[in-house]
């Protein structure tokens, strides 16, 4: 399935609420977060999947066609590209950020406490088939 779309985002949510391990690790939390896929050309739209999530579970992931301007309280942004090797499990993404291969916008401090349920909110991904 593509990634982004709403077939993606569906399956997202649900593969999220199974993973015990994300469950464990973000009982603590309680926020919401785009994951924007950001094109080059800033005249093209930039798709995008922004999630509410609260105390290890996902009540919803929705597909935007273009994410921009979808408020949220932390934005994970990337290439098409980085997208691509991210979901493939090609590069690690808590490197990616200290790396600058993805952006994070948002309260830095509290992502910083949840970064094993980050790596793990982004390992589920990983498992969702995602083709261009």
């Amino acid at each position: 399935m593509k990634f982004p779309s709403e077939e993606w985002a569906a399956a997202f949510r649900d593969a999220i609420n199974q993973n015990t391990a994300y469950r464990d690790a973000a009982k603590a939390w309680e926020g919401d977060i785009v994951f924007l896929v950001r094109m080059p050309d800033p005249n093209t739209p930039s798709p995008g999947v922004h999630l509410a999530l609260a105390h290890g579970e996902c009540s919803s992931a929705t597909y935007y066609p273009d994410a921009r301007a979808v408020s949220s309280e932390f934005v994970y942004e990337g290439s098409p590209e980085n997208w691509q090797k991210l979901l493939a499990a090609q590069i690690d993404p808590v490197n990616a950020i200290l790396e600058g291969t993805f952006r994070i916008k948002g309260n830095l401090a509290k992502a910083m406490r949840f970064t094993r349920a980050a790596k793990e909110l982004v390992e589920t991904a990983a498992k969702i088939p995602a083709g261009p």
